[in-house]
């Protein structure tokens, strides 16, 4: 008996262990929404829309542990800003069909800042005076480019 509490303890000390390790990812990726100009409410929306993949306002509310108001709020935001999409349901016998959600893709959202953040980058470069200039017009305007690794092909066998 006292060898099963012993098997019972470590099985839970491996489920904290993994429940701080998602934690950890999940605040690390709220960081990184934040720096895309996703604050705390949306980054839970969207994380809990990629990990699902479609969900009605009500799933939201009840998984995101946010006030109905505040989901609904973030919704029509987050639609507005292109970083969710949204559909009507067609469910028969319904008075009003909800709207289903699903998450635009992280890459999407990516290029899009990276697009603001070019055009606020050359303009502010722009300011600089001619003499004191030391980007010369070849480097202006701006481009960030993105480069996706492709560890994950190279891991995988070929057949």
């Amino acid at each position: 008996m006292e060898e099963d509490y012993k098997k019972e303890i470590e099985k839970l000390k491996e489920e904290i262990k993994e429940l701080k390790k998602d934690r950890e990812k999940e605040s690390f990726l709220t960081e990184t929404l934040r720096w895309l100009n996703i604050g705390d409410a949306k980054s839970k929306v969207y994380l809990y829309l990629l990990k699902k993949k479609r969900a009605t306002a009500k799933e939201i509310i009840e998984e995101a542990g946010l006030y109905p108001t505040t989901v609904r709020e973030v919704l029509t935001e987050m639609v507005k800003e292109g970083v969710l999409e949204r559909e009507k349901l067609k469910i028969e016998n319904a008075g009003r069909n909800p709207y289903v959600y699903n998450a635009v893709s992280p890459l999407e959202i990516i290029k899009k800042r990276i697009t603001v953040l070019e055009k606020g980058v050359s303009e502010l470069l722009s300011l600089d005076s001619p003499k004191e200039m030391k980007f010369k017009p070849p480097l202006i305007p701006v481009k960030i480019e993105i480069k996706i690794s492709e560890t994950k092909k190279k891991e995988s066998p070929e057949k």
